[in-house]
């Protein structure tokens, strides 16, 4: 017996004290589905979201790089890595990763729920059995909560003359919301900004030699930038 190091330990220890019901759900198959499911979920989203800070980075030299560059040099340096702790120094970085959960959310429709039991929400009678799909997109494009949506402001998520960062507001919701809200979201959030701080420590990000961003959104299960190539230049 020992304690569990992860998921897949509790989840094997699991199947070992059910392994005399054969109807039990803790088999090796729901393991193995479980471990794709959280593999595909905590990989491809940071990685776009990643994709995408860089591109805009590259896009926005001026308004976004450059402050982000300016924050890293004063609270990092250049002597040590980035730590999740700098995040507190830097609000600028952070309502920048902020801005970008609202306007590029890159699961625009969420996880799909089914509703249990017969369920009136307002005016309107939702039978059991049937699948909602939490429209994030809507929210964070919506102009009665979000003052020019469509633009990229992280100034929206600042105060004090950009010097703080503002409470999270509630319509801020790029992991969905509620108890069964996505459960990687603050891990999520730590390796975007280690990530995104670590690169810009070391290089500045440009376009590739004679083109010119392209920060069209291609829209479906996922929110994804079109390919492009990016220069690093060493600091």
């Amino acid at each position: 017996d020992h304690s569990n190091r992860d998921f897949i330990d509790g989840y094997l220890k699991k199947i070992n004290e059910h392994k005399a019901d054969a109807a039990s759900n803790y088999t090796m198959r729901h393991l193995f589905g479980n471990v794709i499911n959280f593999f595909g979920a905590g990989s491809n989203t940071v990685q776009l979201s990643i994709q995408w800070h860089l591109l805009n980075c590259a896009h926005r030299v001026e308004e976004v790089q450059a402050r982000i560059l300016a924050e890293i040099d004063e609270v990092i340096g250049n002597e040590r890595p980035p730590a999740w702790e700098d995040r507190n120094r830097m609000p600028f970085t952070m309502a920048t990763i902020w801005e970008m959960y609202r306007w590029r959310t890159i699961a625009p429709l969420g996880i799909p729920r089914c509703v249990s039991k017969d369920t009136f929400l307002r005016d309107y009678f939702i039978p059991a059995g049937c699948v909602v799909m939490p429209n994030l997109w809507a929210v964070h494009m919506n102009e009665e909560l979000w003052d020019s949506p469509q633009a990229f402001k992280p100034e929206r998520f600042l105060r004090n003359n950009c010097t703080e960062l503002t409470q999270r507001p509630d319509q801020l919701i790029p992991f969905s919301l509620g108890k069964r809200m996505c459960p990687g979201e603050t891990l999520a959030t730590v390796e975007i900004f280690l990530y995104l701080t670590s690169i810009l420590q070391k290089f500045s990000v440009i376009p590739e030699e004679g083109k010119s961003i392209d920060m069209t959104a291609h829209s479906g299960t996922i929110t994804a930038p079109t390919p492009q190539k990016l220069r690093f230049i060493p600091r």
